[in-house]
């Protein structure tokens, strides 16, 4: 007996070896800090889920702060493995992402951050072959988007028309948001976020394009008493967590169907964990002096006439700029795919929901065999 004891305590022993040696652990690299909502909601749910689920095969290491790689340098880097995860900035990218630089350039044609971002996830990993493609042309492996809350104005001055943008110095993200703000006679800014505040304090800006949980998160409440909200989108361009070809492909399919599988809880537990911050900061603005303006109606019909007219502008860019076959067919269907999620969400669909429907229609479509390798 004492004998089959020890053949069986050897036999554990070594398939528990065997199992730590078969285990993995891949560096997350993010140039933002832990209280950032890609963190504190995202991977902080994230990483412990695919832990859980792998029963340990598969972990993460975290390092932020930009430790590793800027997030100008993060799409780069993660192709030339500095790190095996991270998440990126299309905006920082459009000549090496054109096709996927698509939904960037089409922003402002939604505030509805939710369905925002199952919209993007959708139409970059199932309808759009080219933003697939050229992914893995930069070695790596899109995996699905997160939606910040909505834009809005912040400024000293009262925006309530387009008229009142006329001469403005505004501070913008880029893309769509550059255009409108040219079309509305303002002039575009483009300065880091961690300089708006210098930058409103000292007059060299005039408006601050952010959601409104910039007044907190950035103080910006401080130098600003104006905060209008309109439909003016969101930033729709953040690949949760992007992985380098080489690492994902060393994994096995279970594994990598656990990274897939997990994914939709993730990416709506970021976007609303932007959604809550946005509205804590708006619920304190009148502790702070800040006006709230709410969809003027000068401001919003320009904001759809825009719209309407921008669509041809896309399309235009991307063909004659970036080189993108095909761009129309693209852009409607994200369009359409936009629409099916803002009517869902619109009819009462639930958060949970939505993480169901995001998994069985997006992420169950996905061949972890296939995809990525």
């Amino acid at each position: 007996m004492n004998i089959m004891r020890a053949i069986l305590a050897a036999s554990c022993a070594v398939t528990a070896v065997a199992g730590a040696a078969n285990a993995v652990e891949l560096t997350a690299a993010s140039w933002v800090g832990p209280s950032h909502p890609t963190i504190r909601a995202g991977y902080n749910f994230y990483f412990p889920a695919v832990a859980e689920a792998t029963g340990g095969a598969v972990t993460f290491k975290l390092i932020s702060g930009g430790a590793l790689m800027s997030g100008k340098e993060t799409l780069t880097g993660l192709g030339d493995g500095i790190a095996d995860a991270s998440v990126l900035a299309l905006t920082y990218n459009p000549a090496q992402l054109p096709a996927s630089q698509l939904v960037s350039e089409l922003a402002m044609l939604s505030g509805e951050s939710l369905a925002v971002a199952a919209a993007v996830t959708e139409f970059t990993l199932l309808e759009c072959a080219p933003c697939i493609a050229e992914f893995s042309e930069q070695n790596v492996v899109y995996t699905g988007s997160y939606a910040t809350a909505p834009y809005a104005l912040i400024s000293k001055d009262k925006i309530e028309s387009p008229a009142d943008l006329e001469g403005k110095r505004v501070r913008t993200p880029g893309g769509a948001w550059d255009r409108w703000v040219a079309e509305s006679g303002g002039t575009v800014v483009h300065t880091s976020s961690s300089e708006m505040y210098e930058a409103i304090d000292k007059g060299i800006i005039d408006v601050a394009m952010q959601p409104g949980a910039a007044l907190k998160s950035f103080s910006l409440w401080d130098v600003a008493d104006h905060i209008t909200l309109a439909d003016l989108g969101v930033y729709n361009s953040g690949p949760f967590l992007a992985f380098n070809k080489d690492a994902w492909s060393e994994l096995s399919v279970e594994n990598r169907r656990v990274l897939l599988d997990q994914l939709p809880e993730a990416l709506v537990a970021t976007t609303e964990a932007y959604l809550s911050m946005n509205d804590e900061a708006l619920s304190e603005t009148a502790d702070h002096g800040v006006t709230v303006t709410e969809k003027p109606e000068s401001l919003q019909t320009w904001v759809t006439e825009f719209n309407d007219q921008d669509l041809s502008a896309v399309i235009e860019k991307a063909e004659s700029v970036y080189g993108i076959d095909g761009a129309e067919a693209l852009v409607q269907a994200y369009s359409e795919t936009l629409q099916k999620w803002t009517d869902r969400l619109d009819s009462g669909m639930s958060r949970d929901d939505l993480v169901s429907a995001m998994k069985t229609e997006i992420f169950d479509r996905i061949d972890a065999a296939a995809y990525g390798i």
